[in-house]
């Protein structure tokens, strides 16, 4: 008899949850089909999310194909983003929809990133009206700041911008998806001020507007540093990196 077999419920989970997570995975690969959605059942979402990233990827199918939809949700929450990416392409269809729903925007944001670009369109296809362009700015903004690490500086996070330090240099950034400028200048300045920063830089992904250009440059002018800059994805980073130098000045 294969272990889990015919072992009581109750007996079985506590061998699960005082196992490793690597022998317990082993125990839920080696149990009668018929049986994992009464284990499954028995689980707390905290049991679940340790063993999860351990079972083979088909184990990992059938293990959350089997769990209730509240349940698959918090394992979902539960696990890293990284480790999200890979269980959520393997959701039922029809289980989809909430468990989208569930997720904050961040680790939405974060989970879309590791999808391929297929996979991303069905969770995009079920997420709220208005919602996907909220969590795609949260994405933009993360790829920037992975950008400027690459470059060599200290990056942290001011709500819903960013402050660059590099030696005694400090400047406020703000990216912005879908902007001309506008929207990413005046929030850089705002954080700027509020940290006194030594300089602001705009982020977007498409060129700023004429008088946003000529608004960066009269304010340079009068001794507040600031500028914009165009970043896409990483063939931009030199671009990125020499808008953020001219700053330190």
């Amino acid at each position: 008899m294969l272990p889990g077999g015919m072992m009581p419920v109750a007996q079985l989970v506590t061998m699960l949850r005082s196992s490793p997570a690597s022998s317990a995975a082993g125990l839920l690969q080696a149990m009668p089909a018929e049986r994992l959605p009464i284990v499954a059942a028995a689980l707390k979402p905290a049991d679940l999310v340790r063993i999860v990233p351990a079972l083979r990827p088909e184990a990992r199918r059938g293990l959350l194909q089997a769990l209730e939809p509240d349940c698959l949700s918090a394992v979902i929450r539960g696990v890293a983003p990284r480790q999200a990416a890979t269980l959520l392409p393997l959701v039922p269809a029809e289980r989809l929809a909430p468990v989208v729903a569930g997720l904050s925007d961040g680790a939405l944001a974060e989970v879309l990133g590791g999808l391929t670009p297929q996979q991303r369109q069905r969770v995009e296809s079920v997420a709220a009206p208005g919602r996907e362009r909220k969590v795609l700015g949260l994405r933009y903004g993360e790829s920037v700041a992975r950008a400027l690490v690459r470059g060599n500086v200290h990056v942290a996070v001011y709500s819903d911008t960013m402050l660059v330090t590099k030696g005694r240099w400090r400047i406020a950034v703000a990216a912005r998806l879908g902007d001309d400028g506008r929207v990413a200048v005046r929030d850089a300045e705002d954080t700027a001020y509020k940290v006194r920063a030594d300089g602001a830089l705009a982020v977007t992904d498409v060129a700023a507007a004429a008088d946003v250009v000529q608004y960066t440059r009269e304010t340079s002018d009068a001794g507040r540093p600031l500028e914009t800059v165009v970043w896409v994805d990483e063939r931009h980073d030199g671009h990125l990196m020499r808008a953020l130098v001219s700053l330190f000045r």
